[in-house]
Formats: C-alpha cells, sequence, structure tokens
C-alpha cells in the first residue's frame, strides 16, 4: 500500500461519518418532543405486534415457521411461549408488525420504520440484556439512520426501480440498532452497516396479485440487520463505502441518489426524524389515507348518504399511482386483503359505507360486498402534477364527490390525519392501542405494559417488556 493509499484511507468516508453521526444520539440529548414521540410510537407498534400477532394470516404462518426451522433461542416472539434466536425473532415480529398495514410511517422517507427498527432492537435488546435507555437510543438511532438513507435514495425513485424503500432502507437501520445495543465500536458498526448493504432487498412486485410477500420484507430486513451486526461483532468486514461508493447503495438501487441528504438540516434546522414520523388511522398504504379522511370528511360535513354518490374523483400524486389507482381494474375488484389495502378504490368506498376503514375493513363480508364494490367502481383517480410539488414531505389529496342529485363536494387535504403536521387525538390513540393489543392482553396486563412503554429510562431490563408480548 502506497503511502498516498495509506493517506486516503485515514480520511473518513461518508459512511463512516453518516454511522458516527447516528451512533453519537444519546438520551440525555433527546428533546421533550423527541422522547414523547419515541414513546408514543413504541406503544403503537407494540399494540400493532400484538393485534396482528393472533389474527393476520401472515402473523400466523410466520410463527408457524420459526416453531418448525428456527428452535429455540432467548428473544421473544409475539404471541409464542417459547423463546427463539434473536434473528429469527426479529424476523418474525417486523413481519408481525407489517402484517395488518398499521404500522408506522414517515412521508419524507415513504417507509415504514417503526416494523423494522422497534423488532430488531427488541430482540438484540432482549438477548443482551440491555436496558430501557439503551433500547430508547437504539430505536431513535435505528430510526435516523434508515429514514435518512431513504430520503438520500429519494423514494420516488425507489419506487421507480420497483423497490421496497422499507426493506431496502430498513436492513441499515435494523444494523445499527442492532450494533448500539450489542455496544460495538464505531469501526464495528461501520462493518456491520456495510454488511448489511449484502442483505438489501424487497421488491413491489407483490403489487401485481396482492399476495404476502410484502409482509415479510421488514422481515427480511430486521432479520439481516441483526446478522450483520452479529457478523461484525466477530470480526466480518463489510465496505465502509456501502452508501456512497461508485457499487455503493445509493448508486446500485437509485440511480446515485443525493448522499448530502445523510446529512442535511430539514426545514429550519436539526430535528431526531422519529419526530417526523406519523401512525396510521387506517389499515391501508400510507397512499390512501389522506383520500380516505378527504371523503369522510365530506360525507361528515354534508351528510352524504353513500347510496346517494354517483362519482367520486379523487386527484392524487404521481407516486401513488402505480401502487394504489393502477390498473384500476385490480384495485375496483381486489383479490384479496392486501390487494385491497393497496387499492385507493375499495379503501375510500369502505370507509364511506361503513365510516371507518380499520381492520375489518379489509375483510369479509366487506370483501365481497356488493355496496361497496359498486361504489369502488365509481372512483376516478386522476394524477394531479400540482400535487408532487409537497411530495414527499406532503402526501396531499383533492377529492370531489358528485351525488345523483348533481350536487358537488370537495376537499383538499394536505396531509392526513396521524402525520406529524395533523396528529390524531391521545383519545383515538389510546383507542387504537387498547382496540389492537386487546386481542392478546387483558385489562391489567394493557395498563401495565402501557406505563412501561412510555417511560423507557426507567426500565430495567428489556426482557420486563417482552415478557407481555409471550403467549
Amino acid at each position: 500500500m502506497t503511502a498516498d493509499t495509506k493517506a486516503k484511507r485515514q480520511e473518513r468516508t461518508q459512511t463512516e461519518a453518516f454511522v458516527e453521526r447516528c451512533l453519537d444520539i444519546d438520551a440525555a440529548d433527546l428533546t421533550s418532543d423527541a422522547e414523547k414521540r419515541s414513546h408514543t410510537l413504541f406503544v403503537d407498534l407494540l399494540g400493532v405486534m400484538l393485534g396482528s400477532a393472533p389474527t393476520a394470516e401472515s402473523s400466523q404462518i410466520v410463527r408457524d415457521t420459526i416453531r418448525a426451522v428456527y428452535g429455540q433461542g432467548d428473544a421473544t416472539v409475539v404471541g409464542e411461549s417459547e423463546g427463539s434466536p434473536t434473528p429469527a425473532a426479529a424476523f418474525a415480529n417486523a413481519t408481525i408488525a407489517h402484517g395488518i398495514e398499521l404500522d408506522d410511517t414517515h412521508s419524507g422517507a415513504s417507509i415504514h420504520a417503526g416494523t423494522v427498527v422497534i423488532p430488531a432492537a427488541l430482540a438484540v435488546g432482549e438477548t443482551e440484556g440491555a436496558t430501557g435507555t439503551e433500547l430508547l437510543e437504539a430505536i431513535v438511532s435505528g430510526y435516523e439512520c434508515m429514514i435518512r438513507i431513504s430520503r438520500a435514495a429519494d423514494p420516488a425513485e425507489l419506487y421507480r426501480r420497483g423497490f421496497h424503500p422499507t426493506a431496502t432502507c430498513g436492513v441499515f437501520g435494523a444494523a445499527l440498532a442492532a450494533a448500539r445495543l450489542k455496544g460495538l465500536s464505531l469501526e464495528e458498526t461501520v462493518n456491520a452497516v456495510g454488511i448489511a448493504g449484502s442483505f438489501s432487498g424487497g421488491n413491489q412486485e407483490y403489487l401485481a396479485t396482492g399476495t404476502l410477500s410484502k409482509r415479510i420484507q421488514p422481515g427480511g430486513a430486521a432479520q439481516g440487520g441483526v446478522l450483520a451486526a452479529e457478523l461484525a461483532s466477530r470480526g466480518y468486514t463489510g465496505p465502509e463505502t456501502i452508501l456512497e461508493g461508485t457499487n455503493g447503495f445509493l448508486a446500485a438501487y437509485a440511480g446515485g441518489g443525493d448522499v448530502d441528504r445523510l446529512f442535511a438540516d430539514i426545514d429550519d434546522g436539526y430535528e431526531f426524524e422519529i419526530t417526523r414520523t406519523g401512525i396510521k388511522p387506517h389499515a391501508c398504504c400510507r397512499y390512501n389515507q389522506t383520500p380516505i379522511d378527504a371523503a369522510l370528511q365530506i360525507q361528515r360535513e354534508h351528510d352524504v348518504d353513500p347510496d346517494d354518490i354517483d362519482v367520486i374523483h379523487v386527484d392524487l400524486l404521481g407516486p401513488a399511482m402505480d401502487i394504489v389507482a393502477e390498473p384500476r381494474d385490480n384495485k375496483v375488484r381486489p383479490r384479496g386483503q392486501t390487494d385491497a389495502q393497496f387499492s385507493l378504490h375499495y379503501s375510500v368506498a369502505v370507509a364511506l359505507v361503513a365510516g371507518e376503514a380499520f381492520l375489518e375493513q379489509f375483510d369479509e363480508p366487506y370483501l365481497s360486498d356488493e355496496r361497496v364494490l359498486s361504489l369502488a367502481d365509481a372512483v376516478q383517480v386522476e394524477h394531479d402534477p400540482e400535487l408532487d410539488a409537497h411530495y414527499p414531505d406532503y402526501f396531499p389529496a383533492r377529492v370531489t364527490i358528485r351525488t345523483t342529485d348533481g350536487e358537488e363536494h370537495t376537499a383538499h387535504l394536505e396531509t392526513c390525519g396521524g402525520d406529524p403536521a395533523n396528529p390524531l387525538s391521545e383519545e383515538f390513540l389510546d383507542y387504537k392501542y387498547r382496540t389492537l393489543a386487546g386481542r392478546s392482553l387483558d385489562e391489567t396486563e394493557l395498563d401495565e405494559l402501557h406505563a412501561l412503554a412510555t417511560d423507557l429510562p426507567n426500565v430495567d431490563r428489556v426482557e420486563t417488556l417482552t415478557a407481555y408480548l409471550r403467549g
């Protein structure tokens, strides 16, 4: 190695600088908003996992698979009485968390950060004997890593290439969270993130027929991140230029991306990305949420009877068209739950008929209800380029409902309920948590888990939390 090569190697790469930035996050430095949001998102995902584990088809299959394939270990799988190996538990719980489309979302990155980072952190935190504070720091760091990588890649570009940003970017956040909980050095953590690049995957072909493979992709990301940290802890190495390199993630997956966005302060100053993460009120794709809110607003304000609707016109973002609006024939007549959750036509129609779009509305008897399907056929979706100017930080939509007597009512919303700019009420958050987690826990357990999960700095060991997740 020449002297010049040695000198160049001594300079930090952008990946190394970025990993160090994420590792430097300390609980003592969190703003009150960041700590509160972290606890709110943590409780929300616990509720989602506890609601998904006993009921979602994908969750039941993955639980059966973990039992059959991986054997016993020290990490909790939600709904299972016996523990599993750490990577297997991360895999199962991330799949479970994504099983009902109610996990958190970050608009600017267009990803579900919690569904990857939290299961990975819980699995590693439990087996490593971590404290609640250490878990909190790992979660915030993992969100920061995963979200900023997706922003640097540009989610619209990832979608255009057929990638699922939650999975492709999530593996890096899981690796960083896991490495932090294992107490790895900066060099080892860079290796873990570099190794994670070899596990980055996840495509959107599930949209073609609404298959279950969508649910499993965050599971693969969580498992890959945990395994990457485990390998790095034993001396395995990964490229220290995995993000910006000639053949790195941004080049290979996003046509180059914008590496500077890994470090950029956003808006009027630095905020933790976890504070920009939203919560879903509706059990379907994030791109459907604003149109649903707009349609329900019109229904409330003008007392619109679904049977009196002639046409529902929706102006939508360009990146959403291929995901929730086209091909129209498939969206009007979804072939199952996943298909319905990625159909704007169905989601708006069932919300107007049922008054909400929660779990039950994406299952039978609604899936074959001719009243719902007839109204879905009345939905017309059009791309409005002017809306794209707000993307990805906001997901605006415009809905116009024309009734059979010729009246027209329009609602234009900049973003949906649950976005940090349009927060859900504390009452709804509590309703969501108790409705979902109540499928697995009794009232006393619901209260106890909620108290622990909203006060992580006072939790001595992660296993105190995960005990409530076991069957």
